[in-house]
């Protein structure tokens, strides 16, 4: 190989690799884009990021965390969900609650296994209650403190509020890091108020002042005893500045403290307080007494006996537990649509809710709509009571949300046409007083049916959440009865023979399992997710609707006023033309203000006419064409006309035909512009039935911030449909712009 073919291989490598390297440069924020949409919502939010995700596997380890059982887990309420709040909060003795607090599990086998668990029975939680009985009388306790063991009856229920008060991992009175903040906060105050006293104060003192009639002997005791003082409190400082130096370094950590290093602690501020020294016998310092007392052993002590709180109330629960099961193991299959559907309908039917009601559910629920049936049930009954007061009570359209507010207001206050007055807001009340005399029969029926209504939403809704989230247990034992799995991360374990109370310093170990099918599903689960989160076929058909139809319209309007710049000649054509090219240096941005104001006085806002008519017209597009219109030679234009061609007909039978790559360029620029719109589609639409899918992806941007993941996997669908036209039709563009004479 010579010199100069080794040179033109060696730049021919080269090439090939920038080129490559290019190439993979522009794929990579779309391999991210779509990598990013097939993370759980914990990934998108980790650092550092990573290229794989947790959906992708068969089996994975959970983050459970015990929880209080009469406290709704995170996320926000819808309004059958509000209004069953109070039965949520029904109390079981018997229900132990876990919550996944990781990514969300919607499908597969959940496993919790204990490696032993320690009980007692139901009686000996009186000794819990009488050593919190015992403590409250041996020690001076922060109010707060005291405050969590105040309790109304020495009941499981009672018990598990202060538990969870003292030892919840996220605001526990016994967090490990709040008392040693705690400590570290009077250690800091006590240091401050030494440097004060010894600095500023001790001067000031009645009883360390002396003047000039004070006798020498005198005043040579009370310097003594100023020195004592002065020297006492820098032993003091001395101590407490270890003392903080050692709670910097051991107060580190996240979860409740531990028995031994609360040991530590209660040492530490024993040795401390072993310390202060009270001047009963010192006929001038013994005033000083409560000023030592109040700053520098009162928050201390304080603080030593909350720790020695948690070391009894820890060990005498954990003392009495003598009973024990070895390596509890229970696993349960989370609920599938079909599950939840075949559960509802077989509690629907053995329940004793009213016939009338029970068929209106029955005739509403699907195994496709399982899961929103408890809206469409209360949007039903809403619907209802709406038709009642319209065919009954209303005498005007304005009048059936007055009438409506009151019978809610009635019912929900357990109300009558008696003491309505008492309920009612003034403006409603004196509506009600007018009405009275001619429907008060009518009223009271439908006040009625309004408070059944009511009852029936609050007891469905709790029948609802029980009935479709039971489990299917795969593996237990004799002491788990049932196992509910709700929203995706709360686990309801009801047991048989143990009460809750003794499981709660349990922390299982816990993992997920998936088949093939359920991995799969996973891994496309945000594409479901982001689909449902707005009405995107609706955004679809919009996006496509307005795009083709732009797309079109712009195409025969551009290509006829190609054609009259290109082979027609008429006077002023090249300064029309010009003035034509002068409108591209104008900003679209310009124009969405006198654009917005003639749509509005057409009465076209939110409407199609506003999406599709502004942009039917592009100058761009018949420059684009003229120029590829002025490569056709006109001797095939003279030899139409010979031949009784009329320029309507030549125009598209001849030229469009040979123009096609050129017109299918600005036919794809065209859609490409008109899918991606989104700022006039935002200004000119309110209504969700009108937007594209553009606007439509801000339903995944929040002030608090993007859902990343789903945001990602809308953009990636939204995209799918310009990816794959591009790809039939790049050939076409590439020409187009070759032979329209433009150049990049």
């Amino acid at each position: 190989m010579t010199y100069n073919n080794f040179l033109k291989f060696l730049t021919k490598i080269i090439i090939y690799i920038l080129v490559a390297g290019g190439a993979f440069i522009m794929i990579l924020p779309f391999a991210w884009m779509i990598m990013t949409s097939l993370k759980t919502d914990g990934e998108v939010n980790s650092w550092p990021p990573t290229w794989t995700s947790k959906n992708f596997l068969s089996e994975r380890e959970l983050n459970v965390e015990v929880t209080p059982s009469t406290i709704s887990t995170r996320g926000t309420l819808n309004l059958s969900e509000f209004r069953s709040l109070s039965n949520n909060k029904r109390f079981d003795e018997n229900k132990i609650v876990y919550y996944i607090n990781d990514d969300a599990v919607r499908r597969g086998t959940i496993s919790l296994n204990y490696d032993d668990i320690d009980y007692a029975s139901k009686e000996d939680l009186q000794i819990i209650y009488d050593e919190i009985d015992e403590i409250k009388k041996d020690f001076d306790l922060t109010p707060t403190l005291k405050g969590i063991l105040e309790y109304e009856e020495k009941s499981v229920e009672s018990f598990e509020k202060i538990y969870f008060k003292l030892y919840s991992k996220t605001d526990g009175y016994f967090k490990k890091t709040s008392i040693g903040n705690s400590i570290k906060s009077d250690i800091n105050s006590a240091i401050r108020f030494i440097d004060n006293m010894i600095n500023n104060n001790i001067n000031r003192l009645p009883y360390l002042r002396t003047s000039e009639n004070t006798p020498a002997s005198q005043k040579e005791y009370i310097e003594n005893r100023k020195d004592y003082l002065i020297n006492y409190l820098n032993s003091l400082k001395n101590e407490l500045e270890s003392m903080k130096n050692f709670f910097d370094e051991n107060s580190r950590g996240i979860g409740i403290i531990k028995q031994d290093e609360a040991s530590l602690f209660l040492n530490k501020l024993n040795d401390y307080l072993s310390m202060v020294e009270i001047f009963d016998e010192d006929d001038i310092l013994y005033r000083a007494n409560s000023l030592i007392m109040n700053n520098l052993q009162e928050p201390f002590a304080l603080n030593f006996n909350s720790l020695k709180t948690f070391d009894r109330i820890t060990s005498s629960f954990n003392k009495i537990q003598k009973n024990n099961i070895d390596k509890l193991s229970i696993s349960f299959k989370v609920p599938t649509t079909q599950m939840m559907y075949e559960n509802f309908i077989e509690a629907l039917e053995n329940s004793d809710f009213n016939p009338q009601l029970k068929e209106l559910v029955l005739n509403l629920v699907e195994e496709s709509n399982i899961e929103s049936l408890k809206d469409l049930v209360t949007t039903e009954i809403e619907n209802e009571m709406i038709d009642q007061i319209s065919n009954n009570l209303a005498d005007e359209s304005s009048e059936v949300s007055i009438y409506g507010n009151i019978l809610r207001n009635l019912s929900e206050n357990e109300g009558n046409l008696e003491n309505y007055k008492y309920i009612l807001s003034l403006n409603n009340a004196q509506f009600l007083e007018n009405q009275l005399p001619e429907k008060k029969e009518e009223l009271e029926r439908i006040l009625g049916m309004r408070k059944s209504y009511d009852h029936f939403i609050n007891e469905f809704s709790s029948f609802y959440s029980d009935s479709t989230s039971e489990a299917k247990i795969i593996e237990k034992n004799q002491y788990v009865d049932k196992i509910l799995y709700k929203e995706n991360s709360k686990i309801e374990i009801y047991l048989n023979g143990i009460i809750s109370s003794w499981l709660l310093d349990e922390n299982p170990a816990s993992n997920a399992e998936f088949s093939f099918s359920e991995v799969f599903k996973n891994i496309f689960q945000n594409y479901v997710t982001a689909w449902n989160a707005a009405p995107f076929s609706q955004y679809y058909i919009n996006t496509v609707l307005m795009a083709t139809t732009t797309t079109v319209f712009e195409i025969i309007i551009a290509s006829m006023a190609a054609f009259a710049f290109a082979k027609l000649n008429f006077w002023g054509k090249n300064l029309i033309f010009t003035i034509f090219l002068a409108t591209m240096m104008v900003p679209g941005e310009v124009l969405l203000v006198p654009n917005y104001i003639t749509i509005s006085r057409f009465q076209w806002l939110d409407s199609y006419y506003a999406l599709i008519v502004p942009w039917i017209v592009s100058v761009f597009a018949i420059f684009l064409l003229r120029q590829q219109f002025m490569t056709v030679p006109n001797d095939l234009w003279d030899a139409a006309k010979i031949d009784g061609s009329s320029s309507w007909r030549f125009l598209w039978t001849v030229m469009v035909p040979l123009s096609r790559p050129a017109i299918l360029t600005g036919a794809l620029l065209k859609f490409v512009g008109s899918w991606n719109a989104f700022l006039w589609v935002l200004i000119v639409t309110k209504s969700p039935e009108m937007r594209t899918l553009a606007v439509g992806l801000q339903t995944f941007r929040s002030e608090s911030g993007e859902i990343y993941n789903l945001l990602m996997a809308a953009s990636t669908f939204s995209m799918i449909p310009i990816v794959i036209i591009f790809i039939f039709l790049q050939r076409y563009f590439v020409e187009g712009i070759a032979k329209s004479g433009l150049k990049g």
